[in-house]
């Protein structure tokens, strides 16, 4: 904990930061922040109400999500108003293409890597990289292109399968066809039926978004590898540099477990950037000013989901122009809420 002015001017700034930010966000609650930081639970509620006055690691960690949150990477909000659909006689739902070029980046191999050294050798892998840089869509991508050769499962977490380990192991069972009853007195009985069927089934478990999962769950996870690894199960988890934090930070025995098990680490820095040259070229935005591609860079912050992001825009408002630093500090703003500074705004 730190106790100086200065410090403590920072904490109290932080602080007004994030209750304007939750005014404006009603649908989150301080819980929904703390839990991509490596703080406790009760972390958010404490230092939004003064009762904990905060300290280098508390501001440092909060202050890192709250600009993640802004910028749209995490905890993003419903995308504006909803259309209003009116009836019209004989028309039918059309769905609505996909237009993005997938491309094969460093991260989507050493994804893939991953993958194959788990599934072969039926240990537990650890891939973490930045939000947005492309964990999720390479591991689809490994899915569809290996999935009849290595019978595999993706299940991505959410605020209640993260938090409760009953629901997790449901999920998992209904994912798998397994039939019977559910609920907290039956949750052992889940549980065990989940392993007598990997047992009998091997398959390589692809667990997403596990920056969000509680420790409880977790142990679960290593619970169900230990109880199937000798039949050739695996398990790979996907999360964000936090992760890797909490893991280290805590001196919880779930974690230890789970970390004394991890047979591969990947931590990935999303794309590079020779390979975002060469997607803008691929997308045919070739106009840049040298300075203007650093900015860009620089905004990006290692993101396939910025970059995607960006590139649209650009081709909706700035097609056939070149592009500035004005531009990118402008598309920074409107996409992500970032100030980014130019060169000569910094010198």
């Amino acid at each position: 904990m730190i106790r100086t002015a200065e410090t403590a001017e920072e904490a109290e700034d932080l602080r007004g930061e994030l209750r304007e930010f939750m005014a404006g966000r009603p649908d989150l609650m301080p819980i929904d922040l703390v839990q991509y930081t490596t703080l406790g639970a009760c972390a958010g509620r404490s230092f939004l109400s003064g009762s904990l006055p905060g300290g280098k690691q508390v501001v440092s960690e909060l202050q890192r999500v709250l600009e993640l949150a802004k910028a749209g990477d995490i905890l993003q909000p419903g995308r504006g108003k909803p259309f209003v659909i009116s009836e019209r006689g004989g028309e039918a739902a059309r769905p609505v293409p996909r237009r993005r070029n997938v491309y094969e980046t460093e991260t989507v191999r050493r994804v893939g890597e991953v993958l194959d050294y788990c599934a072969d050798n039926a240990t537990i892998g650890v891939i973490t990289a930045p939000f947005g840089a492309g964990k999720t869509e390479a591991a689809r991508l490994w899915t569809a292109a290996r999935g009849r050769e290595r019978p595999n499962l993706l299940f991505e977490f959410d605020d209640f399968s993260a938090a409760n380990r009953v629901d997790f192991v449901e999920q998992i069972a209904k994912m798998l066809d397994l039939d019977g009853k559910t609920g907290n007195q039956h949750a052992g009985r889940v549980f065990r039926a989940v392993c007598d069927h990997l047992r009998s089934h091997p398959r390589l478990m692809i667990l997403d978004q596990v920056e969000t999962v509680r420790p409880r769950v977790l142990q679960v996870v290593r619970q169900l590898w230990d109880r199937t690894c000798e039949k050739g199960v695996g398990f790979v988890l996907l999360a964000a540099p936090v992760l890797l934090a909490r893991m280290l930070a805590s001196k919880m025995a779930d974690f230890g477990a789970l970390q004394s098990r991890i047979g591969i680490w990947g931590q990935l820095a999303g794309i590079t950037q020779t390979e975002m040259s060469a997607i803008l070229k691929r997308e045919g935005i070739c106009e840049f000013d040298e300075a203007a591609f650093d900015l860009f860079w620089k905004a990006v912050a290692g993101s396939i989901r910025r970059l995607m992001q960006a590139i649209d825009l650009l081709k909706a408002k700035h097609a056939g122009k070149r592009i500035t630093e004005r531009t990118i500090v402008s598309l920074a703003g409107s996409l992500w809420g970032m100030n980014i500074a130019t060169e000569a705004q910094t010198a």
